[in-house]
């Protein structure tokens, strides 16, 4: 079957949590993606990165990993998460050698071209900043490298500097919060990102930011940023927690599909 990447976000983590969470081996940043999909015969990878790096650091991180658990001739998927996706395009841009195993690049609500909370953040200053909880702002403060560059200004330097590999599939998803019946803390923002830029997004990232223009892309999500990764409130609910997991895992089985279906 195929190999299946999954590359986490700012603050995420592999196939352990680290810390003082390592205790709970079955908690992934990609809330069951991985389990499910191995069942289905897919062999799956969760490389570990920085989770407060910069997009160089953790792309190389990423890049030595890819290279490091798979062989040359793999044809490898890439599902990339938030700043993941970010780290998968420079691994893919500034390694030949991982460039020519990946088939699919799919980004999940990856801020191409930034992120309002994260100009919120560099600013230190702003609407959107004011709603951040504080708890998140405290975590924000020791990320400088990775809030930086997830800024609009980098990213959209960054999108220029990191052209597609002509061989390569790439496909985008967008969140929409507004259609998250059971969102985190993300709706707040998701609407006060909305009245300052005026467009759809999942409470982090906008959906001009998650869409690239010459990629494909996917039908939105019905969930905030969080909710992209399995992430909700539903699943704290015995009534409605089947239903959301199923949803969720649905989701990324019509991406493994999408993916594997010229392999």
């Amino acid at each position: 079957m195929s190999t299946i990447i999954l590359a986490h976000g700012l603050f995420g983590f592999g196939h352990l949590l680290p810390g003082f969470l390592e205790f709970l081996p079955s908690v992934h940043y990609f809330n069951g993606v991985a389990d499910h999909l191995r069942k289905q015969n897919h062999t799956v990878l969760e490389p570990q990165v920085n989770p407060i790096g910069s997009i160089q650091g953790r792309g190389e991180q990423l890049a030595d990993s890819i290279l490091e658990q798979t062989s040359a001739g793999d044809r490898l998927h890439i599902l990339g998460h938030s700043m993941g996706g970010l780290d998968a395009r420079y691994a893919i841009a500034h390694s030949k050698a991982v460039a020519d195993r990946v088939a699919t690049l799919v980004t999940i609500g990856t801020p191409h071209r930034g992120s309002p909370v994260a100009d919120a953040f560099v600013k230190g200053s702003g609407d959107v900043f004011e709603v951040i909880p504080e708890s998140l702002r405290r975590e924000l403060e020791h990320t400088a490298g990775a809030v930086h560059d997830l800024s609009t200004e980098f990213c959209v330097q960054f999108d220029k500097d990191t052209p597609d590999h002509a061989q390569i599939r790439y496909i985008n998803v967008a969140g929409d919060a507004s259609k998250a019946g059971n969102e985190l803390f993300l709706m707040e923002l998701a609407a006060k990102i909305g009245k300052i830029t005026g467009e759809l997004n999942d409470g982090v990232v906008t959906k001009s930011s998650a869409l690239r223009a010459h990629n494909e892309h996917l039908e939105d999500w019905p969930v905030d940023h969080i909710g992209e990764i399995g992430w909700s409130t539903a699943l704290l609910n015995p009534s409605s927690a089947g239903k959301a997991m199923a949803d969720h895992l649905g989701r990324y089985d019509r991406i493994v599909k999408l993916c594997t279906a010229a392999n």
